[in-house]
């Protein structure tokens, strides 16, 4: 099945190039273009498209207005395009928050010079969304709880230490093994920690600002993010997190120990692991491939 798309931009150059790359795909017709916010609306109106590319910074109208517009009139997933910066996070979190399901990083060096790898990225990005689009119906898209929202207005919490002295006691593993015999191995018994860990994709940070603002303050596991983001965005995303649920949610740092109702969030560029020796630890190691995990 052809995914349809509209590319909007307002930069000639940008917009031409992402025209380029999408129509180098079969399975992909961009269908139309625009160089505001006001077009974009007029062009989901008119075109119909299965997935929009969107800017944020365009004439007439900016790229978070023009998705609130679509989303409240034809609803349409919304890809952003976003500058590595504070900015460029915060803005796009907004863009996330007004309804977008994802979001990239613009950035003009890579789409001259690096055309193939801007081109695997950017399809795989638009397959995907289209992908889970058809799963759910256009009543069902709805903008993620914001922090002006009162469904999603924490409840007050007290402060949680990441760094305590010592972690809290947990039971141990079953002495029996399955038929009923004790485990005859002399190694030392390792505690049983529970924990929960998400991994996202596309929409996830849609997806996880949903379900961790749904938690209670009192959830009894500590909790694992794990969401392919930008160094320079985990951190405000995160933060934003924070703001919105009852749970804490921080960006992990090494040495951070995981408590019940304490959320972390994997930085992005790092490779994140949870050492289990005596307490429950993050550990950072060397990245092999810029994606946090």
């Amino acid at each position: 099945m052809v995914v349809k798309v509209l590319v909007v931009d307002d930069s000639g150059f940008f917009r031409r190039r992402v025209s380029e790359i999408l129509s180098a795909d079969p399975s992909i017709q961009v269908v139309g273009t625009a160089t505001n916010g006001r077009e974009a609306i007029d062009q989901a109106l008119a075109l119909k498209p299965d997935v929009i590319t969107m800017d944020y910074e365009m004439p007439m109208m900016d790229g978070i207005t023009a998705v609130r517009n679509i989303m409240q009139r034809c609803p349409t997933p919304v890809l952003m395009f976003s500058s590595l910066t504070h900015e460029g996070a915060r803005v796009t979190l907004d863009a996330l928050d007004a309804g977008a399901v994802d979001f990239l990083p613009k950035n003009f060096e890579d789409i001259s010079r690096n055309p193939e790898k801007v081109k695997q990225m950017l399809c795989e990005k638009v397959h995907s969304i289209a992908r889970s689009n058809r799963r759910f119906s256009a009543a069902a898209v709805a903008p993620a709880p914001t922090a002006a929202s009162p469904s999603a207005a924490p409840t007050s919490r007290p402060a949680v230490s990441t760094r305590p002295a010592a972690p809290a006691p947990v039971a141990a593993r079953p002495a029996a093994a399955a038929g009923g015999a004790a485990p005859t191995s002399s190694a030392p018994k390792r505690k049983a920690y529970k924990l929960v860990a998400i991994g996202t994709s596309t929409g996830g940070p849609v997806a996880l600002q949903r379900v961790l603002t749904q938690l209670p303050a009192n959830f009894p596991a500590p909790l694992v993010l794990i969401q392919h983001m930008p160094a320079a965005f985990t951190k405000a995303f995160a933060e934003r997190l924070d703001k919105l649920c009852r749970i804490q949610v921080k960006e992990a740092e090494d040495g951070d120990i995981l408590r019940p109702g304490l959320a972390l969030l994997a930085p992005g560029g790092k490779q994140m692991m949870v050492d289990a020796r005596g307490a429950i630890k993050i550990r950072f190691f060397a990245d092999s491939g810029g994606r946090a995990s």
